[in-house]
């Protein structure tokens, strides 16, 4: 997914508002989810969020998501983004996240996904990764 930046979204300073790089990180993940679920979705949290280079007004987002795990009924989606400054054919990194969805069935109510197939050892590192964060955060949820 690309998008250009523009003024609108700037902050005081200038830049882009990391707010506004989230709504579209956010998007970009909800598509994967939703694709991947066939249902209603809704973003439960976000994980490790780092914002590595600012981003300008005038550059294009580019916004990478992939899903990383799946619970019973919950996905985690890893979300990149670069910045591609256009006139200096250069890019960045700019920003990473995990987003966790929950699949919803008609009533508002949590539902089961299907089972992610994984094919390559990367794919295997990664869902060994989301797995981790899905059992800690379980385990702080018992402990609130």
């Amino acid at each position: 997914m690309a998008q250009l930046m523009l003024p609108h979204q700037a902050n005081l300073a200038g830049y882009v508002h990391g707010g506004e790089i989230m709504k579209i990180m956010d998007n970009a993940a909800g598509v994967v989810a939703a694709r991947h679920a066939h249902t209603n979705v809704v973003t439960a949290r976000v994980d490790n969020i780092f914002f590595l280079k600012p981003v300008r007004v005038g550059d294009v987002l580019l916004v990478h998501a992939s899903l990383t795990f799946v619970g019973h009924s919950s996905m985690d989606i890893r979300v990149k983004v670069e910045t591609e400054n256009i006139a200096q054919e250069k890019r960045q990194k700019a920003l990473t996240a995990n987003f966790i969805y929950v699949s919803l069935d008609k009533t508002g109510k949590p539902v089961e996904v299907p089972p992610l197939l994984i094919t390559t050892e990367e794919e295997e590192r990664l869902f060994e990764e989301g797995r981790k964060r899905y059992e800690a955060h379980k385990r702080q949820k018992m402990s609130e």
